[in-house]
Parts: C-alpha cells; structure tokens; sequence
C-alpha cells in the first residue's frame, strides 16, 4: 500500500490532535481561575503547570501523526504505537518535574493534569468516532 491521502482515514488522529488541543487552550483559562480561587497564585501556577502534561501528550499524537499520514498504514501504525512509550515517558518525566516545583501547589498540578487529559482525550475519542471514513481502503 502507498501513502494515504490527506482526506482519508489517516487525517483522523491530525484532526482528533488538533481538537484536542483546542479543548486544551480553552480549558487553560479556566484552570487558572479556578486554582486561583483555591490556592491564590500558587493554585494558579499550579494549574498552569498541570496542564503542560495533557498538552505534551496531545502535541506528541499531533507530531505523529502528521508524520504518519503520508505514509502506509503500516508505517502509520507502527508511529502511533511507537509515540504512546514517548508519551509514557513524557508523561513521567513531566510529573517527576512538576513535583518539584515549589512555587506551584500540587493538589493544582495534579488535578489539572489528569482533568486536562480526560478532556483532551475524550474531545479526541469524540472526533475519531464521529469521523466518516471506509473501513477498507479501495
């Protein structure tokens, strides 16, 4: 098989990434305010920071994607699949740092982080499932 066109199925995860990142951008205003309502700055910085953990996951997808699409599905695959061990050590390594930012509450950084990743990847899941696109390729 040759490389997909960019209207095909593999544009999926490029638009699943892309609307990820939107919910993200707009989650971030109201991350902040939130976490300065709870903690003052330290909420806020905290919140901020949580939330660079779902955003590195979704450029990661994003990345792969794109890198992906014009190839075969078989290349495609193997990036996707290849890019969740980068995101597991993205995701650590983020959080290890976080933790030891003193400036930043942790209950914040925390909290914002797991509910960025619930809503970036549900937007994600939502825009995958609602994709018309053939099963078999012709």
């Amino acid at each position: 098989m040759t490389g997909m066109s960019p209207g095909g199925w593999a544009a999926r995860p490029v638009v699943a990434a892309r609307a990820g990142l939107l919910a993200l951008v707009v989650l971030v205003p109201l991350a902040a305010v939130v976490g300065g309502l709870l903690d003052g700055r330290d909420g806020v910085l905290g919140a901020l920071l949580g939330l660079t953990v779902p955003g590195a996951v979704l450029l990661i997808t994003w990345g792969a994607a794109e890198l992906g699409a014009p190839r075969s599905s078989q290349t495609f695959a193997a990036l996707l699949l290849g890019s969740y061990l980068v995101k597991l050590v993205a995701v650590i390594g983020l959080l290890v740092v976080l933790d030891r930012a003193e400036a930043a509450s942790p209950v914040a950084v925390g909290v914002s982080a797991i509910v960025g990743l619930v809503v970036a990847l549900t937007v994600e899941g939502l825009v995958v499932l609602r994709t018309r696109a053939p099963y078999v390729e012709p």
